[in-house]
Order: structure tokens, then C-alpha cells, then sequence
């Protein structure tokens, strides 16, 4: 279902797309102006001058498509709208100009070309939609309605249509959602709807239509948790959290899943569900999933439009400036996704977020400093111990590990001494830290209290477990929790190499070759598994074999002990033969 809704919404059905026949006429126009120039009354110096101006104006045309293709949306923008104010602006520069300036955020500037482009009697369903929008912002509804009424059924509209429709409807008081019902989303907003309305006769049938459904995924699924917890039915809503708990057993929002669990069986009154202030939110609201749709099929294009008018929409919406957010910075415009992230007001719930998206777009980009910066500033205003073991990550990520363990030790004291339910994770990166600074006991009982915590989290049973092989103690059980791990992460390749070694360590070759042999498929090119594998193979008298691992690990080492260790075994073998 989502892939075909992106195909219907994709770039080219807005003519973002590279266009032949849209340069052609541009540069025909281009050509046409300038032989036109009478050189009678201009005269040579003129027509010189007026030949530049219009060199300089195919030059901006070209310009803005190589920045729109290269993501770069404002600088597009800014060098298509000289064009406007030329001779050389006609119907198609116009259309194009007013998707840039949408996309870039420029909404006034849209919406004005939208109504120049219907002014010119061009056909244009995104310029209607944009006006639409723009009635419908200033609650101007009989006029969103007569543009919805003038739309056309092609692709695009069959899809946004039922969305608009409804709202629409819902601005008039009225609940018209029959039409919302062939997917999840648009299941979704049709409880919205009831539910901005306080029309929840239906809401449980709508539900149970929507987990019926094919492609259901797990953000959809909390949603629906969300809204059964929403309407009182407790046990139904606990079940799907945990079902996605169990599916995704290292997600980074299981903790908040396990929040709203503990918040159900206690009674307490912490919304689940964000209720629909206006009619406005409603609208911006379904533009924004659509935008998440693109976004998710990398549609990023479409994705920037249509979440740049759901924020026209609702300025206040913060996941909007997230969504935008991430389209830049997967394209590498971090000034711009910086820039939006910094839009997030204090008081949003998720200002801090913001923040910290900032902070991985400065150490993705090696700008450790200014990473550091922004979290300083923030620990010495609210001492949070999110902030505090965000710092500690910053300086884990750069081996510096005796500062990580510092922060992480405030982290510990800012919530009283002891680590909560909450702050699980602390106890593992704690436990990375010792262990890299030599202070195994203590790394052991972190990684254990992690354990107890998260008993199905891949990542601790193998980083415990590979710890315990390394050192050679706890065999049996090391194995068996690897194992575990393997079974929940079959195509992660670190954690497929720790089993084929813990097999080794255990004298259980041939079961060590069958599992590193996966693991090299996995990680073709890491040293430390080829190394273990090499090993493995000499241990099953398989030693031409054995030799090529090695080499090969020697090759792809930047580590000086462990390539002298792997030529010492190139010499002369493994000192413990079969």
C-alpha cells in the first residue's frame, strides 16, 4: 500500500522532475528575446547590454534546477525569482518557481504564484491545492470548499482528496469520514476527526479496520495502541505496545512503550494521545503524514512540499521542522536542517531533541566542539541527566572513555544515586566505559544490571557474552545468551562473529567455521572476523584457507598489535594445532 501511494504522489506528477520539453521552451524563449531586441532604437551597446541580462537570466534559470537537484531548496529558490520580474517569466517558470518557494519554506511567495498561475487560466491542481490550503488557514472554509469542489481526479487528488474533504466537513461541524477507509492513515484521520468532533460511537470499529489491514507498521501500531488506551480500553491498547516491544526488542522507544504500559496499569491520567486543537492542525496533520510517506520511500522531494504546507498550516506543529529537518540533513544541507532544528521553541516538548539532533548533526561532521557547546549550555541550565549522559556519549564515541564515565557518573547522581527503569541504557554505557578503562568487575555489574533490565536486548547478551568469552570464564552461559542474540539479530555480523568465537573458545571448531563463515559474509572486510576465522579454519586443518583470512585481516588492520600478531601466525601457524 505505501509503495503504491508513493508512486502516485511521486516528483514528476508536481514536474520536479528533469524536463526536457520545460528547458526547451525556456531557452526557445531565451532565444526568441533576444533576436527580437531591436538594435535599430537600442542600438549596438544596448542590445549588447540586453543580450548579458539575458544570458544572466538563463544562467539563474539553470542554476536554481542544479541546486533543486542537489536538495539545496533555498538557493533555488532565490535564483529562480529574479526570473519572475523578466521577459522571460512565463507559465512554466512561474509553476516551477512556485513549488521551489514551497519547498523552501517561502509559503507567502507560493501561495502568490498559485494565484498568479490561476490568474494566467493555467491548469494547475498543486496551485489549487495550495490555495486551498490557503483559505482554509484563514478559515475562509466556503471558499476551500468551492476550489475543492473545481479539483480535477487525477492521482494525486484521488489520494489527498478524502483527507481534504474531511476536514473541510470537520470545519462545518460535520463527521464525513466514509471515504477514509482504505488505509491505515486515512483510518487514522477519520478518528481524529470523531474524536475532534467527541463522536466516538464508531472509533472502536475503525480500530479494529485498521489493524485488520496489510502493511501495518509499527509506528501505526502504537498510534492505534495510543488510541485504544485513548478511549479506555486498557488491555487492548498494553497488548500492541508490548507486541512491538517483542518485534523490536533493541528499539530506542521501547522505554517510552514501557512509560505508557507502566502509565496504564497505574491509573495515571498522562494523555496517550494528542487531541486536535483546530480544524488547522487537523489539515496539517494529514499533509504531514503524507510528507512521511514520501519521506520513508525517499520521495524526499514531494516530502519537502507537502511537509512545507502542512508547517504553512500549523507553524507550532514541531514534527513538521523535524521531518523538514531530516530531509536536509540526509542530503548533507545541515545549515539548513540546523537552522530548522533551532525554529523548536523552548517550551516544546521537544526542544531537548532538537538540541541533541543538532548536537549528531555537529559530530557526524567532526565539529566536536561546537557539539560539546550546545550540550554545556544546556547541562548548566537544567541538569538533566539526559543532557549529562549525552555529553558522556559525545566523549564515548571519541575512546575518550575515563571523561565518558565522569559524565555518566553525574548522570547517576542527578537522578538520586541509583539508576531508574528509565534510564536502563546508563547502566550499558557505564559498563562500556569500565570495561575499556580495565575495571572489569564493575563493567560486569553494569552490563548485568542492564541485563536485568532489557533481558532481550541482543546488544547486551552479546556484549556481556563476548566479554565473558574474551576472558575465557562463564563459557556455557556466554554462549547460550550469543546465541540468543543471534536469534534476535540473524544478519548483524559483530554478533554472529562473537558466537563463531565463543564455539571456538568452547573447542567446538566446526561449529566456530559454519558461524564465521556467516559472519564474513556479513562483514566482509573486518579484520578481527576474518582473523577469528582464520583461526577457526586452521583448527579443521583447512590452512591454505586459514593463511588467506589472515591476510586478508592484515590488509584491512589499522591496528599495530594486531597486525604483528597476525604475522607472527603467518609465519608459524597457531601454536596450538589439531
Amino acid at each position: 500500500m505505501m509503495k503504491t501511494l508513493s508512486l502516485v504522489l511521486a516528483t514528476c506528477s508536481m514536474a520536479l522532475c528533469s524536463n526536457v520539453e520545460a528547458n526547451t521552451q525556456f531557452f526557445k524563449l531565451a532565444k526568441t528575446t533576444q533576436e527580437n531586441t531591436p538594435d535599430s532604437t537600442e542600438g549596438a551597446p544596448a542590445q549588447q547590454k540586453r543580450a548579458e541580462i539575458i544570458d544572466l537570466e538563463a544562467g539563474n534559470y539553470l542554476a536554481s534546477r542544479f541546486a533543486q537537484a542537489h536538495h539545496d531548496w533555498k538557493s533555488a529558490n532565490n535564483f529562480i525569482n529574479p526570473i519572475l520580474i523578466s521577459d522571460l517569466s512565463h507559465g512554466d517558470i512561474i509553476y516551477r518557481a512556485m513549488i521551489i518557494s514551497m519547498g523552501a519554506g517561502d509559503h507567502d511567495r507560493a501561495i502568490k504564484l498559485a494565484e498568479q498561475t490561476k490568474a494566467n487560466s493555467n491548469k494547475s491542481t498543486i496551485a489549487d491545492v495550495f490555495l486551498l490550503v490557503d483559505a482554509f488557514k484563514h478559515n475562509d472554509i466556503d471558499k476551500a470548499m468551492a476550489i475543492y469542489k473545481t479539483l480535477p481526479q487525477d492521482p494525486t487528488i484521488r489520494f489527498i482528496g478524502p483527507f481534504v474533504k474531511a476536514w473541510l466537513d470537520a470545519a462545518n461541524g460535520e463527521i464525513n469520514i466514509k471515504n477514509l477507509r482504505q488505509n491505515t492513515i486515512q483510518l487514522y484521520h477519520g478518528i481524529l476527526i470523531s474524536d475532534f468532533l467527541n463522536d466516538h460511537k464508531d472509533i472502536e470499529k475503525m480500530i479494529e479496520k485498521a489493524m485488520d489491514l496489510d502493511d501495518v507498521s509499527a509506528v501505526e501500531v502504537e498510534r492505534i495502541a495510543d488510541l485504544y488506551g485513548h478511549v479506555g480500553m486498557k488491555d487492548k491498547a498494553i497488548s500492541l505496545y508490548q507486541s512491538i516491544i517483542k518485534k523490536n526488542p533493541e528499539s530506542e522507544n521501547n522505554q517510552f512503550l514501557e512509560n505508557k504500559i507502566d502509565n496504564l496499569n497505574k491509573g495515571t491520567d498522562i494523555p496517550l494521545f494528542k487531541k486536535i486543537k483546530t480544524v488547522q492542525h487537523g489539515m496539517a496533520q494529514a499533509f504531514y503524514d503524507i510528507a512521511k510517506i514520501m519521506y520513508n520511500e525517499n520521495n524526499d522531494d514531494s516530502a519537502r512540499v507537502f511537509g512545507n504546507v502542512a508547517l504553512y498550516l500549523a507553524p507550532d506543529m514541531s514534527e513538521t521542522l523535524f521531518l523538514l529537518a531530516d530531509i536536509n540533513a540526509r542530503h548533507k544541507q545541515y545549515d539548513a536542517a540546523i537552522s530548522l532544528y533551532k525554529t523548536v521553541p523552548k517550551e516544546d516538548d521537544n526542544f531537548l531533541q532538537a538540541q541533541f539532533d543538532i548536537v549528531d548533526i555537529y559530530e557526524d561532521t567532526e565539529q566536536f566542539d561546537e557539539a560539546l557547546s550546545v550540550l554545556k549550555r544546556l547541562s548548566e541550565k537544567d541538569k538533566k541527566p539526559d543532557t549529562l549522559i549525552k555529553i558522556g556519549d559525545l566523549y564515548r564515541h571519541r575512546s575518550e572513555y575515563k571523561t565518558a564515565l565522569d559524565w555518566y557518573n553525574k548522570a547517576v547522581s542527578a537522578l538520586g544515586g541509583s539508576v531508574t527503569k528509565d534510564y536502563w541504557h546508563l547502566h550499558y554505557v557505564r559498563g562500556i566505559a569500565y570495561e575499556q578503562t580495565d575495571r572489569w568487575k564493575k563493567a560486569e555489574t553494569e552490563l548485568a544490571a542492564a541485563l536485568e533490565f532489557q533481558p532481550d536486548h541482543p546488544y547486551i547478551l552479546n556484549y556481556l557474552g563476548y566479554s565473558w568469552v574474551d576472558r575465557g570464564v562463564n563459557l556455557d552461559k556466554a554462549t547460550e545468551m550469543i546465541q540468543r542474540a543471534v536469534n534476535l539479530k540473524p544478519n548483524d555480523g559483530y554478533i554472529t562473529d562473537s558466537l563463531g568465537w565463543a564455539q571456538y573458545r568452547n573447542a567446538d571448531y566446526k561449529g566456530a567455521v559454519k558461524s564465521l563463515e556467516r559472519a564474513v559474509e556479513l562483514l566482509p572486510y573486518d579484520p578481527t572476523v576474518n582473523d577469528h576465522l582464520g583461526d577457526a579454519y586452521w583448527q579443521v586443518n583447512r590452512k591454505l584457507e586459514a593463511r588467506f583470512q589472515w591476510e586478508r585481516a592484515k590488509n584491512n588492520s589499522n591496528d599495530d598489535n594486531q597486525i604483528k600478531a597476525i604475522e607472527e601466525k603467518l609465519v608459524n601457524g597457531l601454536k596450538t594445532d589439531i
